[in-house]
């Protein structure tokens, strides 16, 4: 297996897919513990302008080959360690919090305090240091070969936080979360997360409403309240189309009663003659 992936990286190298053979070569050095497949690995760094990461397989080499070298390759390793260093710098940094990984372009090169400088690569480089619950510090930097970068990391614990503004009738009253916290507007800071707002006046229909706040957002809110339904309005409405409905009813009772050729109807309902020709 390591030897197929091996002929795979010398194909892809003399095709000059370095990052192809790169990867290849590192998986057939992973397989067989080979150090001499480092030299490979270094080769192809060196053509990827990666000078960092070869000045880190060189050192590799040196300590897994061991005796294994001969000065031939140990003054080939000295001399390309020197050659290199015009390409990169070393990054120091001074942490306020112990355990932050550090990172160069999104990739971790260590945690602070960092045992010893960073070698990083010329051009401009994206450093980050970030550690759970503080606030990430990013910096962009231009870096120049043959120096060093040196930042203090000062990080702020992170504080889940945002604003919420509501915009309501001049007099309006506002609660958050149970807690009157102004009338017509507010506007403040308030913990990530759900909060109940109510917004009421008088004879107005109360307005309740959950809103969700992430880290950092704005959430702006406009309410306008309606006015409240007027006490007892349903039991009139019914009593009024009842009353219609009955009042159909009784004239469609008496067209019928009264339109003529309707026989009068007979009955003994009471004792007083009626008209129809009953009594009551």
């Amino acid at each position: 297996m390591a030897r197929a992936e091996h002929g795979a990286g010398t194909a892809l190298f003399k095709e000059g897919d370095y990052a192809g053979a790169l990867a290849r070569f590192e998986r057939a050095h992973e397989l067989s513990r080979d150090h001499r497949l480092l030299w490979n690995v270094a080769l192809c760094q060196k053509n990827l302008r990666r000078y960092a990461k070869m000045l880190a397989t060189l050192r590799r080499l040196e300590v897994e080959a061991g005796a294994a070298l001969s000065a031939r390759d140990r003054q080939d390793i000295a001399d390309l360690i020197q050659a290199a260093g015009a390409f990169v710098s070393h990054l120091e940094i001074t942490s306020s919090e112990p355990g932050a990984t550090v990172f160069v372009d999104d990739e971790p090169v260590g945690a602070t305090p960092l045992a010893a400088p960073v070698p990083i690569d010329i051009g401009e480089r994206r450093i980050r240091v970030s550690k759970p619950g503080f606030v990430d510090l990013v910096r962009q930097e231009k870096v120049v070969g043959g120096g060093r970068v040196a930042l203090v990391a000062r990080l702020d614990r992170a504080v889940h936080r945002g604003r919420l503004a509501i915009a309501a009738g001049k007099d309006d009253l506002i609660a958050l979360d149970g807690k009157v916290v102004g009338k017509g507007r507010w506007d403040g800071s308030v913990p990530s997360g759900t909060h109940a707002l109510r917004v009421t006046a008088p004879g107005m229909t109360p307005h309740e409403v959950s809103i969700l706040v992430r880290d950092d957002e704005l959430r702006r809110i406009d309410v306008s309240l309606e006015r409240a339904p007027e006490r007892g309005g349903a039991s009139k409405w019914l009593w009024i189309g009842g009353g219609a409905a009955l009042f159909a009813g009784a004239l469609v009772a008496g067209a019928l009663l009264f339109e003529p050729g309707t026989p009068a109807e007979q009955g003994s309902l009471g004792t007083v003659p009626l008209g129809f020709g009953g009594r009551r």
